[in-house]
């Protein structure tokens, strides 16, 4: 299986990361071709509401940006990690942009394109106890899967990681992760 993480924090050595990084490691171990990226300095704009992308006009989007190198990859992977860490109560700024260039995946007629089937898993950070925010797993679950049509494989919430470096307090944490990514199928 080809996995593709996509990471939406700003802190790219941080706890979102070595989270991944974890669940990558998992899911080759296991000979599942992984790659990681990390968005949140690609410059990726949010959608400019065009409508370009329901023309036909243009191959994806008519947002000339590092979105036209990754809209292949989305297509290209069987699984989709999205991981983010958790601010103001949501997905990074950066992950938001991301995701909001989706629009290009609905058809005129809204009937979605190249995603359905696929399978993804979802990955939060925060520092306030991990219960506090699986709210927003559920929002991400609601989108990949009961509007994207995507199958989900499994997801991590966690919590109490403030600094940048306290999921090393956590290792219970990175095995849960490796884990989920060896049970990838």
């Amino acid at each position: 299986m080809k996995i593709l993480a996509i990471i939406g924090s700003p802190r790219e050595t941080g706890n979102t990361s070595r989270l991944v990084g974890a669940l990558m490691q998992g899911a080759e171990a296991v000979g599942h071709q992984v790659e990681i990226i990390n968005i949140t300095r690609m410059g990726i704009g949010g959608c400019v509401a065009c409508g370009a992308c329901k023309t036909g006009k243009v191959e994806y989007c008519a947002v000339n940006d590092a979105m036209q190198e990754l809209y292949p990859k989305l297509i290209a992977a069987d699984c989709l990690v999205l991981a983010s860490p958790v601010y103001m109560g949501q997905v990074t700024g950066q992950l938001k942009n991301f995701l909001d260039r989706w629009y290009a995946f609905l058809e005129a007629d809204y009937n979605i394109k190249h995603l359905p089937g696929k399978k993804y898993v979802t990955v939060t950070v925060s520092g306030a106890p991990a219960e506090a925010f699986a709210s927003l797993t559920a929002y991400l679950d609601h989108w990949f899967g009961t509007f994207f049509k995507m199958q989900r494989l499994g997801g991590l919430i966690a919590g109490n990681l403030l600094g940048p470096e306290d999921i090393a307090g956590q290792p219970e944490l990175l095995a849960e992760a490796e884990a989920l990514g060896r049970s990838l199928k």
